[in-house]
């Protein structure tokens, strides 16, 4: 499917080779895996460690990302005594045959290794800090080229978004910089703007 609204695989591989080089650049840590030579079998990656504390009910990031959600508090001296910690996210970004899209799957851990104490489907719901952000899409899948469980947005509305943004010289870019309010507060630095230009 090509047309307004979607980015070929040669266009997605492009962009996500030229979005990998700025991140090795700025050092932000994201990495290009799979197989180039198969269409859809190539992905972008990057997993980030940072620690939470308890504030009054509350956790709140202490590193990397302002983190703006909250996770329920499970331990009563933890009201008196905040006790970090760790959280672990992870995001995929893939593309889609079927609808010539990037599709965004992530996961998180509250907890030092991935896999252990995973953050369900309510709780990154309920991570999204921009509720204007309409992107309620989100759903549980296997992931397509690990077949492992991993939270993704549908990919429905990256049509709009897309056709939005045609004149980008970065599509995947200016895609992820719209979705990624939408998946546990997925930040990106401005430096990444500058491909879009």
């Amino acid at each position: 499917m090509d047309g307004p609204g979607t980015i070929t695989w040669e266009e997605f591989l492009g962009d996500a080779e030229k979005f990998v080089q700025m991140s090795n650049y700025i050092s932000d840590g994201w990495d290009l895996r799979g197989n180039k030579n198969i269409p859809g079998e190539v992905y972008v990656v990057r997993r980030q460690k940072q620690y939470i504390y308890n504030n009054s009910n509350n956790y709140t990031a202490l590193e990397n990302n302002d983190l703006n959600f909250m996770l329920k508090k499970e331990d009563p001296f933890e009201a008196t005594c905040p006790i970090e910690r760790p959280l672990i996210t992870e995001h995929h970004v893939l593309w889609s045959m079927s609808y010539s899209v990037p599709v965004l799957y992530f996961n998180g851990w509250k907890s030092d290794f991935p896999g252990i104490n995973s953050i369900s489907m309510e709780e990154a719901q309920s991570f999204v800090c921009d509720r204007e952000l309409k992107y309620k899409d989100l759903s549980q899948a296997i992931h397509p080229i690990l077949g492992t469980p991993f939270l993704y947005l549908h990919p429905c509305m990256s049509h709009e978004l897309l056709q939005i943004t045609s004149k980008s010289k970065n599509k995947l870019v200016s895609w992820l910089s719209t979705v990624a309010p939408a998946a546990l507060n997925l930040k990106l630095r401005p430096e990444y703007y500058q491909l879009t230009i």
